[in-house]
């Protein structure tokens, strides 16, 4: 049987079904992605605003795009 020949509830059903065994990773998906916005930010403050050492600001904006990339991963796992 197609996609496009489920109703909209088999569809959603089918969707929890598989999603049930899986373990929910939304909580940590989504700090992971607020602490990377956070030092985003702060990284972009202290860049333009910190002087001429731009060194702290660019080690600030790496360590958020790690964080990124975990979040990531755990998209795909």
């Amino acid at each position: 049987m197609k996609q496009e020949e489920l109703s909209l509830e088999e569809q959603v059903e089918r969707i929890r079904r598989k999603r049930s065994g899986q373990h929910d990773r939304t909580k940590a998906r989504t700090v992971l992605n607020t602490l990377f916005l956070a030092l985003a930010a702060v990284g972009l403050v202290m860049y333009f605003f910190g002087g001429e050492k731009h060194v702290p600001a660019l080690i600030v904006i790496a360590a958020g795009m790690v964080l990124k990339v975990v979040e990531f991963i755990l998209r795909l796992i």
